[in-house]
């Protein structure tokens, strides 16, 4: 009888502080000293408090493209929950202009205050600027992420 109320106490524990997130926000137009760009967030976390993280810098076209099928791409077995895609207008990750810095400095600086604002374990500025990972097809994300072959 000990061992089915403990095992019912550990249950309850993971249910009561747990979170079941699923969130999807695109911003598609936004824009710095005359430069346009996308934002896009795919939250699917399940009893996760750490909610880890990736990003993906890329042109607007395929911020679009991501943004109309990831959700269904990806499976549910994530390593990653949070999902964050920037797209620029005609950005070319080799030849990074001053207003695309600035527009990912804010990019960024959003996440960080976003999961400060959510109560998640914050990341820092640098460790975010070096994660982030540049892609310029949309079919590219499946090699960060797990995505189904059928779709």
């Amino acid at each position: 009888m000990k061992k089915l109320i403990f095992i019912y106490i550990l249950f309850q524990a993971g249910i009561s502080f747990g979170q079941n997130v699923k969130i999807e926000i695109g911003d598609y137009h936004r824009k710095i000293d005359d430069k346009v760009y996308a934002t896009y967030q795919l939250v699917n976390a399940s009893y996760s408090y750490s909610r880890a993280t990736i990003l993906f810098l890329t042109n607007k076209a395929t911020l679009f493209e991501l943004s109309a099928k990831l959700q269904n791409r990806i499976t549910p077995k994530q390593e990653y929950t949070d999902i964050w895609i920037l797209g620029i207008e005609n950005f070319d990750s080799k030849n990074i202009t001053e207003t695309d810095k600035k527009i990912i400095n804010v990019f960024l600086q959003n996440i960080i205050k976003y999961r400060a604002d959510n109560s998640l374990p914050e990341y820092t500025f640098e460790r975010l600027n070096a994660d982030k990972i540049f892609i310029e097809k949309s079919d590219e994300v499946c090699k960060y992420l797990i995505c189904n072959k059928k779709r």
